[in-house]
């Protein structure tokens, strides 16, 4: 199968227990350090032999890149290559107003939000909200900040207006501010809620169900989706695009399985669907050593084909 490249500045605990994972289920796999090489953008015109990069022999990554705006950047560059990707969807390459837009037209329950785009805006958004609340700027994976009424609002707000580049001064506004302790991360892999990471209770079906749904519906392979609780209901209160997993506790419906065991069984099941692919469709080889599919008559998502 084709060689599964890692996504990472560097190789942490996860990494190394992904890796591990990926070796025992017979796959080779490579870290990918999100710098000091160059991409191309989308396959070579007319050059039959790409230029060797450590990208060249990768045809499936996975997103495990803590700088968010360096991934969404690399994650777009190897889908245009041709690599399959598996990845948190609109949250690996958008941002938290393109996942929360997206949650909203599923019907997903949500925190009240708004949209700021100055400071005056934001406090008025928390005036209607109500304290205390949560300004979650735009950038995917970007500390959330917690403002407990108006006058360390107004503080925090001037501050990213006069420090912070422009577009600081746009973010989310959402209505409450819930403990840790009341939060629960649940990891979500090709569809299934594997293991969940926090320091709230068990959840019930019904929170696990709304977690893929979430995932589902940011077009996320894999994804940690933050769930809270809000008038004894679950709610997505964010996304994680690169969960830590080190010490996530496996659900009973996934048999014990590991988080890296779950994303490296995913990434043999994306080779499989490539390898049926190739039999029934001609592709074109280009710098990733994968297929570069024609998307007339044929389902593309994300650059995985689904159905031939």
């Amino acid at each position: 199968m084709a060689t599964v490249g890692v996504l990472c500045a560097r190789v942490r605990v996860e990494e190394k227990q992904l890796m591990a994972a990926l070796a025992e289920a017979g796959a080779a796999s490579t870290p990918l350090p999100p710098a000091d090489v160059p991409l191309p953008i989308g396959p070579p015109p007319s050059s039959p032999a790409p230029s060797e990069t450590p990208f060249s022999p990768v045809g499936i990554v996975v997103d495990r890149c803590q700088d968010r705006v360096a991934a969404a950047a690399i994650l777009t560059a190897c889908r245009a290559l041709g690599a399959l990707t598996l990845d948190a969807g609109l949250a690996a390459t958008g941002d938290r107003l393109a996942v929360a837009t997206a949650l909203a037209a599923a019907g997903l329950p949500r925190p009240r939000t708004r949209l700021a785009c100055s400071p005056e805006a934001a406090l008025a958004a928390f005036a209607e909200l109500g304290y205390p609340g949560t300004l979650l700027p735009l950038t995917a994976g970007a500390a959330p900040v917690v403002l407990l009424d108006a006058d360390v609002a107004e503080a925090v707000l001037e501050h990213r207006a006069v420090l912070g580049a422009p577009r600081e001064a746009l973010a989310l506004v959402q209505a409450g501010a819930p403990e840790a302790a009341a939060r629960t991360t649940v990891v979500v892999v090709d569809g299934r809620a594997v293991a969940t990471v926090g320091e709230a209770a068990a959840l019930p079906p019904a929170a696990l169900l709304l977690a893929e749904a979430a995932a589902g519906a940011i077009g996320g392979s894999m994804a940690g989706v933050e769930i809270a609780w809000e008038a004894g209901a679950p709610v997505v209160w964010d996304i994680d695009s690169v969960p830590e997993y080190r010490h996530a506790v496996p659900l009973a419906t996934a048999r014990g399985q590991s988080v890296a065991a779950a994303i490296a069984a995913a990434a043999v099941r994306l080779a499989a669907g490539v390898r049926t692919a190739r039999a029934r469709v001609a592709g074109v080889q280009i710098g990733f050593g994968e297929p570069h599919w024609g998307r007339d008559g044929r389902e593309v998502r994300d650059g995985v084909v689904l159905s031939a």
